[in-house]
């Protein structure tokens, strides 16, 4: 961002930052959730009619352009590549937060995106307010912000996918189980007492169980594509519903996006097609359940 008018809300709160490692439960499926919803430098060889089109007047479209790369953090000189860019850039903030908010600063004619956390941020009618933690006030010299929600663009997890709450309860849940066992079992390790009546292969089973019920809705395979615990049927089934849900986080970003440049007077539509939609995964779901099609068949109408 090259405004001269800087950004209003405190973008980020070291404070709050500090403490134990990410739960690598966490870290695994939020990096699975963004990881490829949009093809990889806006380049795809299995899907050959992949296309980004960006529809209206040019001088709408190139202002679309501006707003849609400072959504990203790489890409700006492809237009395809840069609008992948800005969905996985959205997409990786929606799983760690189940939220991206964004703080909308015009400079004269320029209009530009500035990113900030949502922790502390609360919505009162049609104002937002940001509390800044105590351990951050001598760096934001001052306590809360208030703005009217007019400046501010709010991308939250699509309601088919449970929306922000039920997200952070999974988030939450998937912190139950340690794949390398109780903290009792791994203390006793550490001290080399070995526990003979633990069944650590029954805890480990346990928690998958868990794991498949409370990620049910996606479909997490927790990068476990071997056959051992499931059958190929069921196998291929998580990996479709893991399918619909990125794309159904995928159409509901490039919605957010059209919706923001409606919001913006700007008169230009981002158009992606050529990729599996959530109706084509779901219909290749039932058309498997139903026997009418074959694993292979299924792996190459939702290739990317």
């Amino acid at each position: 961002m090259h405004s001269n008018v800087k950004p209003s809300v405190a973008s980020h709160f070291p404070s709050l930052s500090k403490g134990p490692d990410i739960d690598p439960n966490i870290h695994m499926f939020t990096e699975d959730i963004h990881l490829a919803i949009m093809p990889i430098g806006g380049r795809i060889e299995k899907q050959v009619d992949f296309t980004v089109k960006f529809q209206g007047e040019e001088p709408d479209c190139e202002k679309a352009k501006a707003i849609i790369g400072e959504l990203g953090e790489f890409d700006r000189y492809d237009t395809a590549a840069m609008v992948c860019d800005a969905v996985d850039n959205i997409a990786r903030h929606l799983a760690w937060k189940g939220q991206a908010v964004y703080e909308i600063i015009k400079d004269n004619d320029q209009i530009y995106i500035h990113g900030f956390t949502p922790k502390n941020l609360i919505k009162i009618i049609l104002w937002y307010l940001q509390i800044i933690p105590p351990g951050d006030w001598d760096l934001w010299k001052r306590k809360y912000t208030f703005i009217n929600k007019k400046r501010i663009w709010e991308v939250k997890m699509p309601r088919e996918l449970g929306g922000i709450s039920e997200y952070k309860r999974i988030l939450r849940k998937l912190r139950k189980y340690d794949h390398l066992g109780p903290s009792f079992y791994r203390k006793d390790l550490e001290r080399g007492e070995a526990l003979k009546n633990y069944d650590f292969l029954k805890y480990a089973r346990n928690s998958e169980i868990y794991f498949n019920r409370i990620t049910h809705k996606w479909g997490w395979n927790r990068r476990d594509s071997s056959q051992e615990k499931c059958t190929e049927f069921y196998s291929f089934y998580k990996m479709l519903s893991f399918k619909w849900a990125q794309a159904v986080l995928r159409e509901h970003i490039i919605n957010e996006i059209n919706q923001l440049l409606f919001r913006l007077s700007i008169k230009c539509k981002v158009v992606v097609s050529g990729l599996p939609t959530s109706e084509e995964i779901l219909q290749v779901r039932s058309d498997m359940q139903k026997g009418l099609i074959s694993f292979s068949e299924v792996s190459n109408k939702v290739a990317m």
